[in-house]
């Protein structure tokens, strides 16, 4: 069924759950709390009448004995239309009591109408019976009054009976509503949580290098496109892979041919196979073969393994003097930039540093070379190195065109080379981006400042303790 929900739908299904739960207890108990005070107020003013209709018929008694007896002592007619009409609303007060009064107070009402109706038919001369049955008509209005206030008594007693229930029903409700809002919480947690757990833990294991993994899913719609996105970037990774694969070896082959021949041809003319050579030459000779050489040794170290060593972790750390380092690299590519007659300075503070000196040395190469083709003819190139706060540091600078601010973001992205300079084919694009890694490598960076006429590059890395 979670197949099709969507992870939207699902949250909103969860707080809607989670909300309601507690909204319908409130409306249950809002209900019967309405319910309640509207049957307090009834009862109430129900109450209230019939006291006030007790009152009333007390008063009428009092005034239809008091008019009757005045009216057989002095024979007046006022005073008997009087007594008269204090009997009638005596009886209409009686009658209208009878309609809504509770079964306990029915008999005294019957016994006071049946009173009200025989005094007026006795004799003048039956003044005895007279008397009493005016006490019997007193006591039984006393009665009634005392037998509805009980009534009242009773009701308003009943009306906290039902509120103390209700508000114990208010209490399982409200922790009902909450153990039901937990367990509705926890379920939409877990039928979240343990596809995403799952999913990125596959994720996690295809960020540490595996390849065609089971992307299979259960959980809500979108989870599961996610998933079967995640299995198509992970057949596009495999794909990848092997373009990578196939491209190195195609590298290897190309470069590894031409390398050889040149260090072949580098030693044959320093065996002096095609001629004697003057001390100059034996010099150049001899760079050219070094260079040659190591060239070699690194492309090999390149495409072992398909690129494996300059990107993985592993440093070779020792001390190393960074100056001795310059100044050996610069002596490597002197017939370059001697070609161009440029002007070398150099500037160290720096005397013994830590780090990877192999992978030093192949960033140094690759700035000189690239600040060596882009620098004019018989213009400077600047090196500075030092330490500072715990980190060694060099500069490479020249004063070429520079780099226009578009293309600032771009010069370390693999296979990407800039425009060449007149005269020089295009780079291969790798030597900044290998340059760059081995920095980050080593936990420091290398980055093109912005303060220069020309290019001009700064590398850092921590220098780790001594083990």
């Amino acid at each position: 069924m979670l197949r099709f929900l969507s992870f939207r739908s699902l949250l909103l299904a969860g707080f809607l759950g989670v909300a309601l739960i507690p909204a319908a207890a409130l409306m249950q108990l809002r209900h019967a709390l309405g319910l309640a005070a509207d049957s307090a107020q009834r009862h109430q003013r129900q109450g209230q009448r019939w006291q006030e209709i007790a009152r009333l018929s007390q008063e009428q008694a009092v005034q239809f004995e008091r008019a009757s007896r005045q009216a057989l002592i002095l024979r007046d007619r006022k005073l008997a239309q009087t007594a008269s009409q204090a009997r009638g609303e005596l009886l209409r007060a009686q009658q209208t009591l009878r309609l809504d009064a509770p079964a306990e107070a029915l008999p005294d009402i019957d016994a006071i109408l049946d009173l009200a109706s025989r005094l007026p038919a006795l004799p003048a001369v039956q003044r005895r019976q007279r008397d009493a049955l005016f006490r019997e008509l007193n006591q039984r209005l006393e009665r009634q009054q005392q037998a509805l206030a009980a009534a009242g008594e009773t009701r308003q007693a009943s009306w906290r009976g039902d509120i103390e229930r209700m508000r114990q029903q208010a209490n399982r409700l409200a922790w009902l509503a909450l153990a039901a809002a937990v367990l509705l919480a926890l379920l939409f947690t877990l039928l979240i949580h343990a596809p995403l757990r799952g999913l990125q833990r596959r994720i996690a294991r295809l960020a540490g290098g595996a390849r065609q993994l089971e992307w299979r899913q259960s959980g809500p719609a979108d989870l599961q496109r996610l998933s079967r996105e995640l299995a198509q970037l992970d057949l596009r990774l495999v794909e990848l892979e092997q373009q990578k694969t196939r491209f190195f070896r195609q590298v290897s082959h190309e470069l590894k041919t031409p390398l050889a021949s040149i260090h072949e041809a580098a030693a044959l003319l320093r065996e002096q196979v095609a001629g004697p050579l003057n001390a100059q030459q034996s010099r150049i000779v001899g760079i050219l073969g070094n260079n040659a050489l190591t060239l070699r040794q690194r492309v090999e170290a390149l495409l072992k393994q398909d690129a494996g060593p300059w990107l993985s972790s592993e440093l070779h750390l020792s001390s190393f003097s960074l100056s001795s380092l310059l100044e050996s690299r610069l002596a490597s590519c002197q017939p370059l930039w001697q070609a161009k007659r440029l002007t070398i300075e150099l500037d160290s503070v720096a005397s013994q540093v830590r780090g990877d000196a192999s992978k030093v040395e192949t960033i140094v190469d690759n700035l000189l070379l690239n600040a060596i083709r882009h620098s004019p003819a018989g213009g400077r190139l600047t090196l500075r190195c030092g330490r500072a706060r715990g980190q060694a540091w060099l500069e490479v600078a020249d004063q070429g065109p520079g780099v226009p601010g578009a293309l600032r973001d771009k010069i370390f992205e693999p296979f990407w080379s800039g425009p060449a300079p007149d005269g020089e084919r295009p780079g291969s694009g790798l030597g900044l981006t290998m340059a760059r890694g081995y920095a980050q490598l080593m936990g420091g960076d290398l980055s093109l400042l912005a303060d220069g006429p020309g290019a001009r590059f700064r590398l850092h890395w921590p220098e780790p303790e001594s083990t």
